[in-house]
């Protein structure tokens, strides 16, 4: 796309969406004062976001839209990181909560600085190094560039920013914008941010001293070979070495059609990955070969065939990362499919998970795996039957009150989750965006115990009492500890009982 020239800045890309707008300036400075590898490239950088130009700042009274500061290393940084920023959706290290990077990011930075031990040094190490894939920040080098963090999430890429300014900004500075966050389509990023590195390699900055001629020409080198990166280079931000059994497995089933997908030279980006990739994309690293098989082989039982009518009418384009608060979203979510399904039916004592995914056509599959680490799967969509899948292994799998609730978390994944592919090859698990887990969870305890059954079961008995928390939780075939969380999250007990019924049916006293 040929950018637009508005107030002599070259723009890419869609304000409403994304923005990217550049110019060169003539730098005031001698050519022997400037930096060595970048002192050839003062610009102006502005970023617009939904709307929000991040890139605005105030500074002794004066308010200034863009960045005006050298721009190659921003370049460089862009064309160095290429595939991380529009493909890598995984934290380097265990992140617990739903938020997005530049909140996340920011914390377990500032949580684990200054640990002695190595493997506290090697954890800082890994968040610090996916700082650099993935802050803007790290491309500044010097300049008062936005805390803005670019990472892929499933099929589309977040976008998250914080006003906080970077520690050389004079004292009265502040970016204007506050804490933000947008989900897009990968083109609605990937294609301004192409665009952008088209420009700065076609156009070089007027009367460029000949000394800084193969710096540039180092950029323009590094942009010329993401025009032929392929689909599987960009697939291997998944993790190289996982990524390569994946497709060595699926060719043994003659299967790769699965795994490879394509990517235009004149759009280096995968817009949508394969099922399959985005089925590895959330298991860990280190699983080994058999199970790689196993879910190979139940992606593809599952592959040619198709939602259910009743399914497919309970589909809404709502999906994707949470935008409330996750608990809250997955009760929302609940109330609604036991309203159209009309549950619980007069005279049940407890929700039949089993019987509701018949009725939608959703085939359950249990499955012993090798690892625990993977609680279940979920698949559904074009090209696919709906499955969702139990690991026997799990933990959580380990009674059948569990294995109904991990039922109907996949229940979850497979009406709520599915990405602009408009299926869902989901893998539940410590390795899965933390979020749309917490999500499903809060989904599956409504679902199972839904407020006027509990009342049902309660009358007027004490909802605190031990007694009758055991029970509540035998009519309706839940575990004791999931009912306790869920009574508690209903305001139906204090938080006291809650903790004194903790230390009851706590999962390691069983």
């Amino acid at each position: 796309m040929a950018g637009n020239e508005a107030n002599d800045f070259a723009c890419f890309g869609d304000p409403s969406r994304f923005e990217i707008a550049v110019a060169w300036l003539a730098d005031a400075d001698p050519v022997a004062r400037r930096p060595a590898e970048h002192g050839w490239s003062m610009g102006k950088l502005q970023i617009t976001i939904a709307g929000v130009n991040i890139t605005e700042s105030r500074v002794d009274g004066a308010q200034t839209g863009f960045v005006g500061w050298y721009l190659s290393p921003f370049f460089d940084w862009l064309a160095t990181h290429w595939a991380a920023l529009l493909h890598e959706d995984d934290f380097a290290w265990g992140e617990r909560t739903a938020q997005p990077a530049a909140i996340a990011c920011r914390r377990a930075l500032d949580l684990n600085r200054g640990g002695e031990s190595p493997a506290a040094r090697a954890t800082y190490k890994r968040i610090q190094s996916w700082f650099f894939r993935h802050g803007v920040r790290a491309a500044s080098a010097g300049g008062l560039f936005p805390d803005l963090f670019i990472r892929r999430f499933e099929d589309d890429i977040e976008l998250s920013w914080t006003p906080t300014p970077i520690l050389c900004a004079p004292q009265d500075f502040a970016f204007a914008s506050p804490v933000g966050a947008a989900y897009l389509a990968v083109s609605d990023v990937g294609g301004p941010l192409w665009d952008a590195l088209q420009w700065a390699v076609a156009h070089t900055p007027v009367n460029m001293a000949p000394s800084f001629r193969d710096n540039w020409l180092n950029l323009c080198d590094k942009v010329a070979a993401l025009n032929v990166a392929d689909a599987a280079t960009l697939d291997r931000t998944i993790d190289p070495t996982l990524f390569d059994r994946v497709l060595t497995s699926f060719k043994a089933r003659g299967r790769q059609d699965l795994v490879v997908e394509q990517v235009a030279n004149d759009n280096p980006w995968i817009n949508v990955r394969s099922a399959a990739v985005a089925m590895y994309g959330g298991v860990n690293p280190q699983l080994q070969t058999s199970d790689v098989d196993r879910l190979r082989d139940i992606l593809i039982d599952a592959a040619g065939g198709t939602d259910t009518e009743r399914l497919a009418g309970l589909i809404e384009d709502r999906a994707g990362v949470p935008l409330d608060v996750p608990h809250r979203q997955g009760y929302e979510f609940a109330l609604d499919l036991l309203d159209e399904m009309n549950l619980p039916a007069a005279g049940d004592d407890f929700i039949d998970v089993v019987a509701l995914c018949a009725a939608l056509g959703v085939t359950i599959r249990d499955e012993t795996l090798d690892t625990d680490s993977i609680r279940g799967v979920a698949l559904a969509g074009e090209g696919f039957r709906p499955v969702a899948v139990v690991n026997r292994r799990s933990f959580f799998n380990a009674n059948e009150e569990g294995r109904r609730f991990s039922i109907a978390h996949e229940l979850c994944h497979i009406l709520h989750d599915r990405t602009r592919a408009r299926r869902i090859a989901h893998v539940s698990g410590q390795w899965a965006p933390p979020g749309i887990e917490k999500r499903a969870n809060a989904f599956a305890a409504y679902l199972l115990m839904p407020r006027e059954l509990i009342e049902q079961h309660l009358g007027d008995l004490l909802a605190g009492s031990e007694e009758n928390v055991t029970l509540v939780a035998g009519k309706m075939k839940v575990n004791e500890s999931a009912l306790v969380e869920h009574l508690y999250n209903l305001y139906m007990i204090s938080e006291y009982d809650r903790e004194c019924l903790r230390s009851v049916f706590s999962p390691s006293k069983h």
